[in-house]
């Protein structure tokens, strides 16, 4: 009934080729519908429309395509580049208890462990170094965190001479950080005169910083 195709020398039935034909034109279909998703949402996120950004997050579309874990980490970006620290929270407490790869998890650490001691949140940082600490990865970046954290979470001046030793030679972005470590560590420690010192210093380099 149905006549044999014959397609780069092979000789099929005519429903096979009817059956590559579809499977061809499907994943054509799927790879242009993945395309349209991604680029309207690196759009949306570049034109700063955050709110249609995070609609277009919950589409069946973005659903199909896009993974629960991506999905959520895309709502975070947004909920932090429109400065909501509430949303933002709730979206780094979701991510922490979902599976992830590897790098995924290292990334989210490190930038949750950033958030949390900025909103102050000593305690949810301290959970996030702990377990950083455990993977044994990252080692010199993991200790910068256990520094920050022992000095803005447990008020500790222990690192005093280390960072004034270290300042001189440090690049710009360290010099700032260390510098307002530096005048923390200060004030934690009861020497009012030296932690307003380093808060000028701080507040200079920021402004020469801006400067250049």
């Amino acid at each position: 009934m149905f006549q044999p195709v014959t397609i780069f020398g092979f000789t099929l039935p005519i429903i096979s080729v009817v059956l590559i034909v579809a499977a061809i034109a499907f994943l054509v279909i799927v790879q242009v519908s993945r395309t349209v998703v991604f680029n309207k949402l690196q759009n949306l996120f570049e034109s700063k429309l955050y709110d249609e950004f995070l609609q277009t997050v919950d589409e069946p579309l973005s659903k199909f395509f896009v993974p629960s874990y991506n999905r959520e980490y895309l709502r975070l970006n947004a909920h932090m580049a429109m400065g909501n620290a509430e949303k933002a929270k709730r979206s780094f407490d979701q991510l922490l208890t979902m599976r992830s790869t590897r790098t995924q998890r290292d990334d989210l650490l490190f930038k949750a462990f950033q958030f949390y001691m900025q909103q102050g949140l000593f305690k949810d940082a301290k959970g996030v170094l702990d377990e950083m600490k455990s993977y044994g990865r990252h080692a010199d970046r993991v200790s910068e965190c256990e520094k920050t954290w022992e000095i803005f979470g447990n008020k500790s001046y222990a690192y005093i001479d280390e960072m004034e030793s270290a300042i001189d030679s440090a690049p710009y972005e360290l010099k700032v950080s260390y510098a307002l470590m530096l005048a923390t560590q200060y004030a934690s420690k009861g020497d009012e005169d030296k932690a307003v010192e380093w808060q000028d210093k701080a507040q200079k380099m920021l402004k020469e910083g801006k400067k250049k």
